[in-house]
């Protein structure tokens, strides 16, 4: 199945068997608008991955049959249009997010820790195959930066270049908020889940987690689709199943943290674009971390944990610069 998402045109409304899911018209529209609103017209489809079993909503723009492919990797609890400030910047190649399995317009998922980085390598194999293409630039925000290292290590023949832009997950020196983590403990996650307000005061609350609530109440086509997407049952169960996937009450899992072997294996060049009041990590709690990448470069720009968010221009500068050697 493909379709159109246009900021010129409405997009014809999503057919639910096709997804396998019941599709939350709500955040397809928001979704919709939030392209508009940072003027990134879309070719979207749908693919179905092999492993994990998921059918997937991709999205792209930019020319189609441009020399390289730059790949966008969202967060948990997050979307891939959550990028869109970010990728409308760099559509002088092709520019290509999707919604990771279990979140956005794609089909439900849980999460597993036993299991995480497999299907993170999975998922990333089976986009990029979608593509048809044999290597990308992969660009990834939190965890989605953790599945762009994972996949970097598992195949370095497919990632050309590897950006990682906020604190990614389980990196050395990185330590998730206590918010998150009580929501992995399930008596008091529920009771989180009861006070957290709704709509916007609700997304909010969450953006501020992360350091991020001025500038999201500041992109106000962000804030709508964030409400949209936490008001869709499906994405917050993947959401909460990716957390404890990733870390308990007292920290990341062993299984999944990210370590100094593992970073000193990865061979593409690489970049990091770090907040510099990230409440995940502060710069300096991560330069040993970089400095066992073979080839990598940090660079510390103003903002928390989505820099592209209040600095859009400036991320996708550095982006864009690194990317085009």
């Amino acid at each position: 199945m493909s379709r159109s998402i246009s900021a010129t045109a409405a997009a014809p409304p999503i057919d639910a068997t096709a997804t396998s899911r019941s599709t939350p018209p709500d955040f397809e529209t928001a979704q919709r608008a939030l392209f508009n609103a940072v003027g990134l017209e879309v070719r979207s489809r749908f693919v179905d991955l092999d492993a994990p079993s998921v059918r997937t909503h991709l999205f792209e723009a930019g020319p189609p049959d441009g020399e390289r492919t730059r790949l966008f990797v969202h967060g948990g609890g997050s979307f891939g249009a959550f990028l869109a400030p970010l990728v409308a910047r760099l559509v002088d190649e092709r520019v290509v997010g999707f919604d990771r399995p279990g979140y956005g317009l794609s089909g439900p998922f849980d999460y597993d820790r036993r299991t995480l980085a497999g299907v993170d390598v999975a998922t990333l194999d089976g986009v990029v195959d979608a593509l048809g293409v044999e290597r990308v630039d992969l660009v990834g925000h939190s965890m989605g930066g953790y599945a762009s290292v994972r996949y970097a290590l598992a195949r370095p023949d497919r990632v050309r270049r590897l950006v990682l832009i906020g604190a990614c997950a389980a990196f050395p020196g990185t330590w998730p908020p206590l918010p998150l983590r009580l929501l992995t403990v399930p008596v008091v996650s529920r009771v989180l889940q009861r006070l957290q307000p709704s709509g916007e005061a609700g997304a909010l609350a969450v953006a501020e987690v992360f350091g991020e609530r001025d500038a999201v109440a500041a992109n106000p086509a962000v804030l709508q689709a964030m409400v949209a997407h936490e008001a869709d049952p499906v994405s917050s169960a993947a959401g909460l199943s990716e957390l404890g996937a990733f870390f308990s009450l007292r920290g990341w899992h062993p299984s999944v943290e990210l370590r100094p072997a593992d970073l000193q294996r990865l061979e593409p060049p690489s970049l990091l674009v770090w907040g510099e009041d990230d409440p995940i990590a502060a710069p300096d709690d991560i330069r040993e971390g970089v400095a066992d990448i073979p080839d990598a470069r940090l660079e510390v720009v103003p903002g928390a944990h989505a820099p592209f968010l209040t600095h859009p221009a400036r991320c996708a500068g550095l982006v864009g610069d690194f990317l085009d050697v």
